[in-house]
């Protein structure tokens, strides 16, 4: 428990560090949230990483059960054997849910550290009160530091998104996502690659 006051006592002075940078403490506070959201979004886009690589084997097995199972039931469609092509499409739409919720859980990892980040703003600016032009119902005419350090961590993240692929270590990520092919050897058959009669005269099944 000592260990972990310690440390949280030199992340707190790490952090406020930058809060009292400028004379100016409305420009600190900007700025701290600005960097505060930046190592926010750092932590989360190395968990992504760390996340997908690390289970990329499970994340492989599932995108080729899906394709395999959506070309099972193209064919079936072409054939017109129904009960062949509900259950080759039940399979491809299980596979589906599990490579959805999968890319879902990638992309809520990426979150963990808002809710420190947020934490700690609550200990040092739960009385920091910004003042607004009018009065919203519900809210009042005074917003708290979430209302300010959500849409700076927006933008934080969206900005990073842009300049990732050039910054070191986030440029290997990329460029090994650029390369990953979610389809494996068997690639995934459109409906436009149908023969024309059956687009055309699609069987009831």
């Amino acid at each position: 428990m000592e260990i972990l006051t310690q440390i949280y006592q030199a992340m707190d002075s790490a952090l406020i560090f930058f809060f009292r940078l400028p004379d100016i403490p409305i420009l600190g506070y900007y700025l701290g949230c600005i960097l505060l959201s930046g190592i926010c979004v750092v932590l989360g886009q190395i968990t992504i990483a760390i996340a997908f690589f690390w289970n990329q084997k499970f994340i492989d097995r599932d995108n080729k059960e899906m394709v395999h199972m959506h070309n099972m039931s193209v064919r079936a469609l072409m054939l017109k054997d129904k009960n062949a092509y509900k259950n080759c499409n039940k399979a491809a739409n299980d596979a589906f849910g599990k490579v959805f919720f999968s890319q879902i859980a990638l992309s809520i990892s990426s979150l963990w550290p808002i809710p420190f980040a947020a934490g700690w703003l609550q200990i040092r600016f739960q009385d920091v009160a910004f003042p607004l032009p009018f009065n919203l119902p519900w809210i009042g005419d005074r917003v708290g530091f979430l209302f300010t350090f959500l849409p700076i961590y927006i933008l934080v993240y969206i900005l990073f998104g842009r300049i990732k692929g050039r910054l070191p270590f986030f440029r290997t990520v990329v460029q090994r996502l650029e390369k990953y092919d979610t389809e494996g050897d068997e690639k995934m058959l459109r409906m436009s690659e149908l023969p024309r009669t059956v687009q055309d005269n699609p069987p009831v099944l």
